[in-house]
């Protein structure tokens, strides 16, 4: 009996290796189908040389950091944003003119000269208030536009070193930003 049933436990895994068998034919049959028409369409076509996609305009990529005195704030991806001066107690920064950034575009208004300078205007009311510094050593800001467009942001009493580093940083932060919703519209 113990026979029998080895025969039939047999029988029937060899039965399942056929179905699996032929299941696995009909897969390798189909797989040499579409390997046969993927070389027909390969050798249709043949190979051609990629058509390069039309580039959008981009800004100039400065290679040098220095342009008369002044150096350039870049983004991220090496785009120049404009260029930066500090000289005594002064900071001059001109945008770029053909990326035609103006006030409304975000963060200019509200991080650059709401929550940096007007920040550090108030800091060193303060101070001033204090006695720390004299009220003609406050920062005060101007910036200049021709209709919306901003042409130069000048920065007085900015502070020193470290001062100039943040609104280094801070501008650079902003104004990319800004690019990246110019690009966006």
């Amino acid at each position: 009996m113990s026979s029998e049933d080895d025969t039939r436990k047999l029988l029937r895994i060899r039965e399942d290796l056929e179905r699996r068998r032929a299941r696995l034919q009909v897969e390798i049959e189909d797989l040499s189908r579409a390997v046969a028409e993927i070389d027909r369409s390969i050798v249709r076509q043949g190979f051609r040389k990629p058509v390069p996609a039309p580039e959008r305009a981009r800004p100039p990529v400065e290679e040098d950091e220095e342009e008369g005195g002044r150096s350039s704030v870049k983004s991220k991806d090496g785009i120049t944003l404009g260029f930066l001066g500090a000289e005594e107690d002064v900071i001059v920064f001109e945008p770029l003119s053909v990326l035609g950034f103006t006030t409304p575009i975000p963060p200019f208004q509200s991080f650059f000269l709401e929550r940096v300078l007007d920040n550090m205007r108030a800091t060193d009311e303060g101070r001033a208030n204090q006695g720390e510094i004299a009220p003609d050593q406050v920062l005060s800001y101007e910036v200049a536009t021709e209709g919306d467009r901003i042409t130069r942001i000048t920065i007085r009493n900015y502070g020193g070193e470290r001062r100039l580093m943040e609104i280094r940083s801070s501008l650079r932060w902003a104004f990319e930003k800004m690019y990246e919703k110019l690009r966006q519209s």
